[in-house]
């Protein structure tokens, strides 16, 4: 079984994607609609994207004006192939990081856009405590009043729990994404929407 929780797995696959870019369930098009109106008149919001892959997301940010850009990632393989890509996006930074244990100040971020990170670390070993101290390392980084959007394939009733666990001071709101069309999901009865869950800090 892939382990999609470890760094040795993505190393690996992102070594034999070299000079590709992958999205996971949205691109930017798709997404842009429903990400956006959070953003509006917020050119100057500090956004982190972990788990950042080799996701065309960051590079979409950036030419929509939204330059203050940390990407990160536990693979050192992709880390240095996105920053070779976007060198010429000066503001966007590349950096190795556990989202876990993230060497960053408290109350850095206004903005942290989680894109089917959440869904991989469900996937892994240790899939539990790996995800409560990822939500709980995020709400730590964020501002005051600061948004964690978390775009996932799951449910609400599957996916709350985690988000409302005990001692998360933030609310969440849950925005349904039409999926673009795939008929094989469609004929298996899945779900025909992916989940933004918006959570936003209090205090």
């Amino acid at each position: 079984m892939r382990d999609y929780g470890t760094a040795a797995y993505w190393d690996e696959r992102y070594a034999a994607q070299d000079g590709s870019n992958f999205d996971w369930y949205q691109d930017f098009g798709t997404l842009r609609p429903h990400l956006l109106p959070y953003l509006q008149n917020h050119q100057n919001f500090e956004i982190l994207i972990p788990g950042c892959g080799n996701s065309r997301l960051g590079a979409e940010l950036y030419d929509s004006g939204f330059v203050n850009l940390t990407c990160i990632d536990t693979s050192p393989v992709v880390i240095n192939q996105m920053s070779d890509r976007y060198a010429d996006k000066e503001e966007m930074e590349f950096t190795v990081m556990d989202v876990r244990r993230m060497e960053i100040p408290d109350a850095c971020f206004d903005l942290v856009i989680d894109k089917a990170l959440f869904d991989a670390q469900l996937c892994g070993e240790d899939n539990l405590n790996f995800v409560t101290e990822m939500v709980a390392e995020t709400c730590r980084v964020l501002k005051p009043g600061g948004m964690y959007i978390c775009v996932s394939h799951g449910l609400p009733s599957t996916r709350m729990a985690y988000l409302q666990a005990k001692g998360i001071p933030w609310n969440v709101d849950v925005v349904e994404i039409p999926k673009p069309p795939l008929s094989a999901y469609e004929e298996q009865g899945a779900s025909a929407h992916h989940y933004m869950y918006v959570c936003t800090k209090r205090g």
